[in-house]
């Protein structure tokens, strides 16, 4: 009996073949009994699962005398369904192909259902927006629904050794993680991996956007895909920004409207490798769902490595106005972390920092600015604990320096028109916090790393 919802003869395949052969029986270990349509080949498989977890003998006999024990063989169909279904399995070679089968039959019987609930909510006048993210996680439960959540030793091992071989570093191939591109940053922090939701907070107008956009810009170089989520520029600002970063003049140059006939040529010489990056903009995605569905549509076009959101504070919640601001930021924080597991991919967010934090502290009669520290971040303390990276920009005038050295560097920084900036990794669940001092290139937009770094671990 075939349908597009369920394949009784595939479902029967692959149960004889389990009674017959070693490696078909390993194919059919993590095949969930819901994924069979028909309760006997539940029951059956069942009896197989069990006698294979105790490392019994599998075959037609064991299976018969497993339900017969346990007066499930009437439910399985009697015994003549069991030597119907040995006696008619064959070609071992074709397992995978009927395990696809009942898969993709399983899925479409998921969807049906969750488009029939789906359907129901709307009818009821559920909130559109929630509505639209539990169909997503709908989605996703049905293609991760053969994940029972339970992971063996053997497995965990098994793939956290493919995780470091992926993730080692080997002379003219690319890696896996998510660079920054600035040399003294991914020494520290080694690159980002594959669900990490990592938060960049400063203080207004420190250097934020510049630092994610340079994440993204250098992602896209190493042939990763981005989506850049702008809520305070709009595409043409950001590009401008990405121009001058790569080369093609400084800012001022570029947005003066009085550009020169050499400005033109290294505007064009930039402009074409630019245009090439696997880089997406979004400037209206002010909505975790909105995100979410900009996300997919990569993700199912080609794939997506990284998330950029700038920033936290300029997105919405859905709802009916009951949350208070800070409840709708923890909500957004929340989704956004989910997103990164949901597609396995690292999410840069930006938040701001309370302008507060700029005063500093009265030290011998002067007031001395402080560096800023995470629980700074504006208006929720929930993205403080979300976070598996939690990054803070602090730009630190003369009288933070600690020593000799580094007030020399400061003053030798200032001279070529750079500006110091640090980066305090506050929160690393992966690794060491500590420091690494950056020098800021104001003009050109872009971070760039001080050779003889003045960097101080906590």
């Amino acid at each position: 009996m075939e349908s597009v919802y369920f394949n009784q003869e595939a479902e029967e395949q692959i149960l004889g073949l389990a009674m017959q052969n070693a490696e078909c029986l390993k194919a059919v270990k993590d095949l969930n009994q819901a994924e069979l349509y028909f309760s006997e080949n539940q029951v059956i498989l069942r009896a197989i699962s069990a006698l294979a977890a105790e490392n019994n003998a599998v075959d037609m006999i064991m299976v018969n005398n497993w339900l017969m024990k346990r007066s499930l063989l009437d439910a399985a169909g009697g015994a003549p369904n069991i030597i119907k279904i040995y006696g008619g399995a064959f070609l071992p070679s074709l397992m995978k192909n009927y395990l696809q089968i009942i898969h993709e039959c399983f899925s479409r019987r998921q969807q049906r259902q969750a488009a029939k609930e789906y359907a129901e909510k709307l009818d009821a006048g559920d909130d559109t927006e929630e509505t639209r993210e539990w169909m997503v996680r709908q989605m996703k439960d049905v293609k991760e629904i053969r994940d029972n959540g339970l992971i063996s030793m053997q497995d965990a091992a098994m793939k956290t050794y493919e995780q470091l071989d992926s993730d080692q570093k080997r002379e003219d191939q690319p890696t896996n993680r998510i660079l920054s591109g600035i040399s003294t940053m991914d020494n520290k922090l080694g690159g980002l991996r594959g669900s990490e939701y990592v938060a960049i907070g400063a203080r207004p107008s420190v250097g934020k956007s510049i630092f994610a956009l340079t994440y993204c810009v250098n992602a896209a170089k190493q042939g990763k895909r981005v989506l850049l989520v702008s809520l305070e520029m709009d595409e043409v600002s950001i590009t401008e920004r990405v121009i001058a970063s790569q080369g093609g003049g400084t800012l001022n140059e570029i947005t003066s409207g009085n550009i020169s006939d050499e400005g033109w040529v290294s505007i064009a010489q930039v402009i074409g490798p630019i245009s090439t990056l696997p880089l997406w903009y979004s400037v209206t995605a002010n909505t975790v769902e909105k995100i979410r569905r900009c996300a997919y549509e990569l993700f199912e076009n080609g794939g997506i490595d990284l998330i950029a959101v700038d920033y936290i504070q300029l997105m919405e919640a859905p709802g009916n106005g009951r949350m208070n601001r800070q409840e709708e930021i923890s909500q957004i924080s929340r989704g956004l972390r989910l997103l990164a597991s949901e597609l396995k991919i690292p999410i840069l967010v930006l938040t701001q920092l309370n302008r507060l934090s700029t005063k500093g502290q009265m030290i011998k009669g002067k007031r001395v600015r402080q560096e800023p520290t995470m629980s700074e971040a504006r208006e929720s303390g929930a993205i403080e604990q979300d976070a598996n990276i939690f990054m803070l920009l602090h730009d630190p005038d003369e009288s933070e320096m600690r020593n000799e050295e580094e007030k020399e560097v400061f003053r030798n920084l200032k001279d070529k028109g750079l500006q110091m900036m640090r980066i305090i990794i506050d929160k690393n669940r992966q690794g060491k916090r500590g420091r690494v001092t950056l020098a800021f290139d104001g003009d050109h937009m872009r971070f760039l790393p001080i050779v003889r770094d003045t960097e101080a671990p906590y």
